[in-house]
């Protein structure tokens, strides 16, 4: 089985951790110090495609790397 198919067999279990991943993107800060929204607006857009189907292969890495760091320091996500 492909990486791909093993997320989308996960599905329910993923999505709910990548919508709680996607909060820790807000209060984000740029090199200037800036309030930005922008990395929080990428992962919940990628968030939003893979709830409605609509990603591609790129997406899927995406979502592989963001599986990655949520599982950093505890395993949440097993695929």
């Amino acid at each position: 089985m492909n990486i791909i198919e093993n997320i989308e067999l996960k599905r329910n279990e993923i999505l709910p951790e990548l919508y709680e991943w996607v909060e820790t993107f807000d209060w984000e800060f740029d090199e200037d110090n800036e309030l930005t929204m922008k990395s929080y607006n990428d992962v919940f857009s990628l968030v939003q495609k893979f709830e409605n189907s609509q990603c591609d292969e790129n997406d899927y890495i995406n979502i592989l790397f963001h599986i990655k760091q949520i599982n950093y320091n505890e395993i949440k996500i097993n695929l």
